[in-house]
């Protein structure tokens, strides 16, 4: 194993755990006993915090709540021998799923938490991580600036000049070359530019191009090349994923990728998105269990460089709470 396959191994064995002591309280919400354990395990290091806080978005996205929950687990201290739970001969795994059922349930969920991070690790060229933004210079003197969580794979070859935007979000200041026209390719939508700066954020469920300046021909992916897109600055163009329906609305030119300098301008975008460009900056994982809340529209200006003060802004507007689970766990609730 690689110094750099390490960390992930890791991670995926505490997901793992975190998942076991999940499927225990669910089985068992009422046995002290394995409450007092399954404290201990969640105090015994902010790692196994931040796990748990995973799993737990990832169930209820999935419409499963835990038994219990961080803010209220006991601070106990490493369990004795007596107290401790096993955690792969629980009566959850033989009653229900069977050891075998429930490590192919693991081993599921891991691949649905890591199989993409891993898949967009080894395309990409340039990558960022969590509150981490970076400047590339590509081969025809073209800038990129990647946003937090951002990976760009560079397809340059010496007849054409082409990236993919794997994941996140990328501001691109394209230098002319009326030879080579400068390709981005998206997961919904691909832009065809000859000189131009423009922004391509993936939403998570389509995809988002905001035009400061130049021009854009986009093509929804799938689509003929006739149904191009012709972009003005201030175009704002969002590309569903399900549908491919390409929607145009309209913003500032001055207040597009407003990241780069730690601030963030929406203008009447889905609340669960506005969150997840402030996770983007946060080291907490940022939860929103009620699903009807991230369809409510956003339209504001919030300084990036206290990302709790921006969330918790962001809720106020809207007579939302935020609740402080854990340092690794916040969740923003109506009540």
């Amino acid at each position: 194993m690689s110094v750099t396959d390490q960390p992930e191994q890791h991670d995926a064995m505490l997901l793992e755990e975190a998942m076991d002591w999940f499927m225990l309280l669910r089985d068992a919400p009422a046995d002290p006993a394995l409450t007092a354990a399954w404290g201990a395990w969640l105090h015994a290091s902010d790692e196994h915090t931040a796990a748990w806080g995973r799993i737990c978005h990832t169930w209820t996205a999935l419409g499963e709540t835990p038994a219990a929950s961080p803010e209220i687990a006991p601070k106990a201290s490493r369990p004795s021998p007596a107290t401790q739970v096993p955690m792969r001969n629980s009566t959850f795994l033989r009653r229900g799923l069977g050891i075998a059922g429930a490590s192919l349930m693991s081993l599921a969920l891991i691949g649905g938490l890591f199989g993409p991070a891993l898949q967009i690790r080894l395309e990409a060229d340039f990558r960022t991580g969590a509150d981490e933004t970076e400047i590339v210079t590509l081969a025809d003197g073209s800038r990129v600036t990647l946003a937090p969580e951002t990976a760009l794979a560079d397809d340059f070859n010496g007849t054409s000049r082409h990236v993919r935007l794997l994941s996140g979000e990328a501001f691109f200041e394209v230098e002319r070359d009326t030879a080579r026209p400068f390709v981005v390719d998206a997961q919904d939508a691909s832009m065809r530019v000859l000189g131009t700066a423009f922004s391509v954020r993936d939403t998570g469920h389509g995809t988002r191009v905001e035009l400061a300046h130049g021009s854009i021909a986009l093509r929804p992916q799938g689509a003929p090349d006739t149904e191009e897109l012709a972009l003005v600055p201030g175009d704002v163009v969002t590309v569903d994923r399900k549908g491919g329906k390409a929607e145009l609305s309209r913003i500032e030119p001055s207040d597009i990728a407003l990241w780069r300098e730690g601030r963030l301008a929406v203008t009447d975008q889905p609340l669960g998105d506005v969150v997840a460009l402030i996770q983007r900056q946060h080291p907490a994982w940022i939860m929103l269990p009620e699903g009807e809340l991230a369809a409510l529209r956003v339209t504001g200006l919030y300084d990036l460089s206290d990302p709790d003060k921006a969330l918790m802004a962001l809720a106020a507007a809207f007579g939302l709470q935020v609740r402080t689970a854990s340092p690794y766990l916040r969740i923003v609730t109506s009540r």
